[in-house]
């Protein structure tokens, strides 16, 4: 069974107390909203169709039980999944374009959010997020250009907000994710769920481009940027556009010409900076062609007697391959193998030399790539645009494997880790089947980027998960701490009745606390708030008849806030109603008492009718409120300092404008770093996010699993004492290309 917590998404405008002032939304944008929800709603009824005899045909032609139950399920409560998909649909409509709830509207959508167990993550919710995140990855590729019609047309709708990409509330995001949480009511075993997400993918969102031709026709019909489709083309679109005119009016030849010198423009500049004065063949010498030097190269890319370590200068790889090419004797130079294929080899050989000291990259991932300099030298003979090409398959495919590396390191079984198994996969393929075919690094770098990007998904998933549950600590403590402060501010100084006591710790501050929780809702906490102040006011003591009578007429209408407050937390009516009627008896205690309070309060040791009246008032207003009644009034918080510090070495005794501080701004997310504890272990993370509300910089490993957080300044310590070091992940062969040219140019200079 697929049982979530359930969060109801109440009404901000349904209070009885105060006036809503807001004005709804323009007409037009309504009626998009309900044309979009009743074409999505239409397939949505079709796509179950589909299940019921999809799960029909999968019940009957399997002796499990658990597809009959699915089926029923979806029988039984299709009107209901129904009815939840179109609120979902309006609600978040409305919410992403803050659109007020016209008279009369009311939403009732139920969503699977649980603020206490954002950070659990079970397997189900993997798979459930693998299969909504594939859909909508699906709707947006496949409806780009209608998306941005869409989200242009109705940003001119809207003036009081942006919509964008990230908040157009006819995404498919929104689309997907409104199933996801109306199919929650489908008590479905995680295959039958996946089953049902499949057919919604196929039924609803594979036609979402109907949807949004209609509604951009619709829009365009009304007058709303009816000419969007005719606009000029951006400047890089013009630009393609007359670099394609100007190729179709290029001779072949002229192109062909081009492409040549431009492929060998950095070989050539390469070979001028190594300086060296070209050998001429020698008499007599047969020359070895290039075709015998890949077959001898071939030869040693295959033989297990010779590791990486043994070519480690362009001298080794000469001598070592010079024993594959007995008519060389052994002695390998421009002289023999020509000038063009001996630099090739001082080249490669070069840039696997920065490649094997790069830093960013554990031993082991560097043992495989070294595997790889006899295979790309190989290629570098073949195809001189390998040096100039930053699409080169191979060069494309060395910068992957090196780029999903960044934060490898070893853990537990290696023979069960993916990344390992995989680049080591690649590495054995080329060595052995890879002679002159350049085409095999197309298929492997295809291959390891689908494998990437499963991979990618597993950990991002989790990334985002934990990003979430950040997020949500973050807010769930700032939302403590403002319900807090605020209870503090209108009680301090003031006398408490027990039942006033009981409702702001039992019921009200968890109104307040989910108020504050609710983006864009100063109007929602306003109102909670001032439910709060009027609560504590009505049981001080009256000084004056006009403060009696105020009490006299609000006392209905807080009552009856105070109900429906509670029943929004969904508080325990039994004692909902205990305390409310404590407080009703409260409040008539406090209306018989006679006035001149201040004497009453303090009348405690006198005799006669004051000291009768202070005793009757000593039965209504039980306590002065003081900091231990303040202290168990409030929400509770986290502990700022935890037991045992990890990172505490890291202090935090450097100044605000340290030019450090631009590196730590400077970092963005999925920027790596390599941290060192006290013991100089390192671990490589990446930050994974910056929570600006609590000054929070979170790092995660290559799985999504969460290693640190550390706030602004004691990161910048640790880049400072260098404790903290910040990894390159630019592309590793383009930097080692970089590298070589800059030391070749500094070593002719000198």
């Amino acid at each position: 069974m697929n049982e979530k917590p359930q969060v109801v998404h109440f009404n901000r405008d349904s209070a009885g107390m105060f006036d809503n002032n807001k004005q709804p939304a323009p007409t037009l944008v309504l009626s998009i909203r309900d044309l979009a929800t009743e074409e999505l709603v239409a397939k949505l009824n079709s796509m179950l169709n589909s299940a019921d005899d999809k799960l029909f045909d999968m019940a009957d032609k399997s002796s499990e039980v658990v597809f009959f139950n699915s089926m029923r399920q979806v029988r039984i409560k299709r009107k209901g999944l129904v009815n939840i998909f179109k609120r979902e649909l309006e609600f978040q409509f409305n919410k992403e374009l803050g659109i007020t709830e016209r008279h009369g509207e009311h939403i009732d959508n139920v969503e699977a959010l649980d603020f206490d167990n954002l950070s659990i993550v079970q397997e189900e919710d993997l798979e459930e997020d693998l299969a909504v995140d594939a859909m909508v990855n699906k709707g947006r590729s496949s409806n780009k250009q209608a998306l941005s019609y869409l989200c242009a047309r109705l940003d001119s709708l809207c003036s009081n907000k942006v919509i964008g990409e990230e908040n157009n509330p006819l995404d498919p995001r929104v689309v997907a994710e409104a199933f996801r949480v109306s199919s929650n009511s489908l008590e479905l075993d995680m295959q039958s769920r996946l089953v049902v997400f499949k057919l919604f993918e196929r039924c609803v969102i594979d036609e979402l481009e109907d949807v949004y031709t209609e509604l951009n026709e619709e829009l365009a019909e009304k007058g709303v940027l009816p000419d969007l489709h005719k606009r000029k083309p951006r400047r890089a679109e013009r630009q393609k556009e007359e670099n394609d005119k100007y190729s179709e009016n290029s001779s072949e030849g002229d192109r062909d010409r081009m492409r040549d010198e431009v492929r060998e423009e950095v070989f050539n500049t390469l070979r001028d900076l190594l300086g060296q004065k070209k050998v001429a063949y020698p008499e007599g010498q047969e020359v070895v062609e290039t075709d015998q030097v890949l077959s001898a190269l071939t030869d040693l890319q295959q033989d297990q007697g010779y590791s990486p370590q043994d070519l480690n200068t362009p001298e080794q790889v000469k001598q070592i391959l010079g024993s594959f090419l007995p008519a060389t004797n052994g002695q390998i130079n421009g002289g023999t193998i020509g000038n063009v294929n001996d630099d090739v080899i001082d080249i490669v050989t070069m840039l696997f030399d920065f490649i094997l000291d790069e830093r960013n990259l554990h031993n082991d991932i560097k043992a495989l790539l070294a595997r790889l300099q006899i295979p790309m030298l190989k290629v570098g003979m073949l195809d001189r645009a390998f040096f100039s090409d930053k699409n080169h398959p191979a060069r494309q495919l060395l910068n992957e494997l090196s780029h999903a590396a960044i934060g490898w390191t070893p853990s537990g079984d290696p023979s069960l880790d993916p990344l390992l198994n995989k680049v080591t996969h690649i590495v054995e393929k080329i060595t052995n089947d890879f002679k002159d075919d350049v085409h095999l690094f197309e298929e492997l770098l295809e291959d390891f980027e689908n494998f990437k990007q499963t991979d990618l998904k597993r950990s991002s998933i989790l990334e985002r998960r934990m990003k979430e549950a950040e997020e949500g600590r973050a807010r769930s403590e700032n939302a403590k701490q403002r319900v807090n402060g605020e209870i503090a501010r209108m009680c301090h100084g003031r006398m408490i009745a027990e039942p006033v006591k009981c409702i702001l710790k039992e019921a009200w501050t968890n109104v307040l606390f989910l108020e504050s929780l609710k983006a864009n809702n100063d109007e929602g906490w306003q109102k909670a708030l001032k439910v709060a102040e009027f609560l504590v006011w009505s049981v001080q003591p009256k000084k004056t008849e006009d403060s009696k009578n105020k009490l006299k007429k609000i006392m209905t209408s807080l009552i009856k806030n105070l109900r429906l407050g509670m029943e929004k937390i969904s508080f325990n009516p039994y004692r909902s109603s205990q305390l409310l009627g404590e407080l009703e008896e409260c409040h008539r205690k406090i209306l018989s008492l006679p006035l001149h309070t201040d004497k009453i309060v303090q009348a405690s040791g006198n005799t006669g009718a004051d000291s009768e009246v202070a005793e009757s008032m000593e039965e209504v207003v039980v306590e002065q409120v003081t900091e231990e009644t303040l202290e168990e009034l409030a929400l509770p918080t986290e502990n700022k300092e935890p037991a045992e510090d990890p990172f505490a070495y890291l202090d935090t005794d450097i100044s605000d404008d340290d030019d450090v501080f631009e590196e730590v701004d400077g970092l963005q997310a999925g920027s790596w770093v390599e941290i060192a504890d006290k013991e100089s272990e390192r671990q490589r993370c990446k930050l994974a996010a910056f929570i600006a509300s609590v000054n929070k910089y979170i790092f995660v490993n290559r799985t999504g699993m969460k290693i640190a957080e550390l706030n602004r300044k004691r990161l910048a310590a640790g880049i400072k004492k260098k404790f903290i070091e910040i990894l390159d992940d630019a592309a590793l062969f383009d930097r080692a290309l970089e590298s070589v040219i800059t030391n070749l140019r500094t070593m002719k200079d000198a």
